[in-house]
């Protein structure tokens, strides 16, 4: 009997064995019992062209696929691989690489996302986050606060996956912030065209700052999708340093020669400065959160921030002033409707000046068909009836 059991406990200690082996030999990427990306299978992509094109084609099904699928084309992205970087972005521009299909209701989602959780955690934190939810007294609370998660998931997926659409669309932005360099060679300083470079980093910048909100809310909560969440949180936040280091240099170093720009050009530096400020205040809650998606807080570097002094700040507003006030007034004389006053001024200036007067009267053209018409009009015998008419009516008015 005990020989039988042996052999049943060896069986299934090997098939146990030979599953684990076989989990581990899986792609983490397309399989859906790895809630996260393997580093090491991101960078397979990068070597294995089939594999890549196996994921460019895979349609995920849920949340948590979903996010493995764009963190690994974002650790692409972010690669100097050129190669691979071009295949992606080939895809993405025939529209091959498609958002996630949801067809499940919210409850149903709600629902399946408290099975999975329960599944995942471990009993201590189960207790942990039944006593952080204690506050939910009955069923129907702890449904609509997991609908709030599904919500929140969902969103931030979607900004996700549009975030990678983005970085297809201008990979030469993102490569300019990741080598911090302008992406032409031009032998004359093109100023206006460096403030449009500047306005479209700040776009990218700002959209993903944006994400800020759903990863506050989502830090705070259990969910399958945690962990791949705070991967996908990381890689933002080092993209965001990247093109916020760009900013912080270009634009500082506007600061000491503004006064040599041109009028608009002045106005365009003032709206950097203002937006440059209100990226100030978002990166320093996105670096203060770093605690939460970083597994070593240390091993995100500090951030070199974007200093104004006050009194440099209340010259730049005072300069700009007057720029915008010039450019008003410029603006204004091109659009001038001219007055009674303006009109007689320049009819003054057309008597006194002959050359002007001379060119004010139309001259009548002096073609051979104006002068035979005009002959035929003077010596018409109609013309003749009307001139005898008129001096016969003059002769009266005299008498």
């Amino acid at each position: 009997m005990n020989f039988i059991k042996s052999i049943f406990s060896k069986s299934s200690t090997s098939q146990f064995q030979q599953k684990s082996k076989n989990q581990a030999s899986e792609f983490s990427i397309l399989d859906p019992q790895f809630t996260q990306v393997r580093l090491r299978d991101a960078k397979l992509l990068i070597a294995d062209l089939r594999k890549l094109e196996q994921v460019l084609n895979y349609q995920p099904q849920t949340i948590n696929e979903q996010l493995k699928k764009c963190y690994a084309l974002h650790i692409i992205l972010s690669s100097d691989q050129y190669q691979v970087i071009d295949k992606v972005v080939y895809y993405c521009e025939q529209n091959q690489i498609k958002p996630i299909r949801q067809n499940i209701q919210t409850k149903t989602a709600a629902t399946t996302n408290i099975n999975q959780t329960c599944q995942i955690m471990s009993d201590q934190q189960m207790i942990a986050t039944q006593f952080q939810n204690s506050m939910y007294l009955n069923v129907s609370d702890q449904l609509q606060f997991y609908e709030q998660i599904h919500q929140n998931e969902s969103e931030f997926t979607n900004n996700y996956f549009n975030y990678i659409q983005r970085v297809t669309q201008n990979s030469d932005i993102y490569n300019s912030c990741k080598f911090h360099q302008y992406p032409y060679e031009d032998e004359t300083f093109n100023r206006k065209l460096q403030f449009v470079w500047l306005f479209k980093i700040i776009n990218m910048l700002n959209y993903k700052l944006a994400f800020i909100p759903n990863l506050k809310f989502l830090f705070n909560c259990k969910t399958q999708n945690s962990f791949i969440i705070r991967d996908v949180a990381y890689l933002v936040y080092k993209d965001c340093l990247l093109e916020y280091g760009f900013l912080r240099n270009e634009i500082s170093d506007m600061v000491e020669s503004y006064s040599q720009f041109q009028v608009r050009e002045s106005l365009q530096f003032y709206e950097l400065v203002v937006f440059m400020l209100e990226i100030n205040k978002k990166m320093k809650i996105f670096y203060d959160m770093r605690q939460q998606f970083a597994l070593n807080s240390q091993s995100v570097r500090d951030i070199k921030w974007f200093e104004i002094d006050k009194k440099q700040l209340i010259e730049i507003e005072h300069y700009t002033s007057k720029a915008k006030l010039l450019n008003t007034v410029q603006f204004k004389k091109s659009l001038m409707v001219p007055t009674q006053k303006n009109q007689m001024e320049n009819l003054q200036k057309i008597m006194l000046d002959s050359s002007l007067l001379e060119n004010s009267f139309m001259k009548e053209p002096t073609t051979a068909k104006y002068n035979k018409k005009n002959n035929a009009q003077q010596y018409s015998p109609l013309n003749s009836k009307q001139t005898r008419i008129s001096n016969h009516s003059r002769q009266l008015s005299k008498n």
